[in-house]
């Protein structure tokens, strides 16, 4: 039996194939998770409803509780009064972007995403019978707002945004986000504004989010990154309610709801209980990032820029040779998995994905070994 059209050429992703490499004394800075545990808070919580018996459904929109606090999270965050009703609660952020396309993307309608972007915008689009179209990014990696507009036509559906970003550790600056809205706001579009990196960030003000700008937004979150969870599958989108209502029939018969007990687990990463934990986080990788970025800056050949949030550094490694070839070369001759460029388009060519989220001293020295790879080439 052949799979229906939509997943003809789909493949596991490249990040997944590549991390299927890895040996048991591998280095792997190819992982988008912290090496953290669970915030104390979060774990107890989850504990605590199994033990009370919180096991059952909840809502599909997700339980009340937990949708009141991500309402007032949003809220606070933006300066902006949102309600309980504008959110629904996903099976993590990919079930949250499945919902979008499955009730808003009709059949060869449009998706604006960056030519550097984590794939998954790209692949839920084409299995909704959409299709994914890059806008162009500059050499720092914002956006080249010219031609983000030049991409749009009458078949232009969304804007995705992605910052803080995956894979390239940037953050789009408060202009740059206010600009992105006005020119939704102009054209008719509606922006998806995928926020999962959102608390962790090095600038010296939190990132920017669309929705303080415009209500023509449909915002992407969780806790999988902020607190450690990427397991516990908890995502959301917050957005208008008329636009929030069809997605809870869709989530309905995509999920039926989220995990109850993550759902009652993820309270505790929004009540305020766990946010020492997510600052020590924040910290600890803004101390990680500067020292990749330091010893990678320090190779000749290599260009890289300043990771600004996230856990990733984006190097620029052409002068050693395609992203593919140069992953390969640094797992088979100093045991360190990174993640090719090209896994995130066509742009990414040029570059490796490093994820500094794993131990210090296991970070030192996989950054030791591939300087003296690098400076070794032949």
């Amino acid at each position: 039996m052949k799979p229906k059209n939509t997943f003809t050429g789909i493949e596991i992703s490249e990040i997944r194939k590549m991390n299927a490499l890895a040996g048991r004394d591998t280095i792997n800075l190819g992982i988008g998770q912290l090496p953290d545990d669970l915030p104390l808070s979060v774990r107890d919580k989850g504990l605590e409803a199994f033990e009370t018996g919180m096991t059952r459904y909840t809502s599909n929109q997700g339980s009340p509780e937990l949708r009141k606090l991500i309402a007032a999270y949003h809220s606070g965050k933006n300066g902006r009064t949102y309600s309980p009703d504008q959110v629904i609660v996903t099976n993590g952020a990919e079930g949250a972007l499945w919902n979008i396309y499955a009730v808003y993307l009709d059949r060869d309608e449009e998706v604006l995403i960056p030519e550097i972007a984590f794939s998954v915008y790209q692949t839920i689009a084409e299995l909704h019978g959409g299709k994914a179209v890059t806008y162009k990014l500059k050499s720092d990696f914002s956006i080249d707002l010219d031609d983000l507009e030049s991409r749009i036509t009458g078949k232009t559906k969304f804007i995705v945004i992605n910052s803080p970003n995956n894979p390239t550790g940037a953050v789009l600056s408060a202009e740059q986000v206010s600009a992105v809205t006005e020119i939704a706001e102009r054209r008719g579009l509606y922006i998806i504004s995928d926020e999962i990196y959102s608390e962790l960030y090095f600038t010296e003000k939190s990132p920017s989010s669309p929705m303080e700008y415009s209500s023509r937004v449909i915002t992407v979150d969780g806790i999988s990154k902020r607190a450690a969870a990427t397991g516990l599958r908890i995502g959301w989108t917050i957005c208008p309610e008329e636009i929030a209502r069809p997605m809870i029939v869709a989530n309905q018969y995509i999920t039926t709801c989220a995990s109850s007990v993550s759902q009652y687990a993820a309270i505790a990463s929004l009540d305020g209980s766990s946010d020492r934990f997510v600052e020590r986080v924040r910290l600890e990788l803004a101390e990680k990032g500067l020292y990749a970025w330091e010893i990678l800056n320090s190779i000749r050949g290599i260009k890289v820029e300043k990771p600004q949030g996230a856990f990733y550094t984006f190097p620029d490694i052409s002068a050693f040779g395609t992203s593919r070839e140069v992953a390969l070369r640094i797992l088979d001759e100093v045991d360190v998995l990174t993640i090719p460029g090209l896994a995130f388009g066509e742009r990414g060519r040029n570059h490796i994905r490093i994820s500094f989220a794993v131990d210090f001293d296991r970070l030192k020295e996989a950054l030791g070994r591939m300087k003296h790879l690098f400076e070794n080439w032949h």
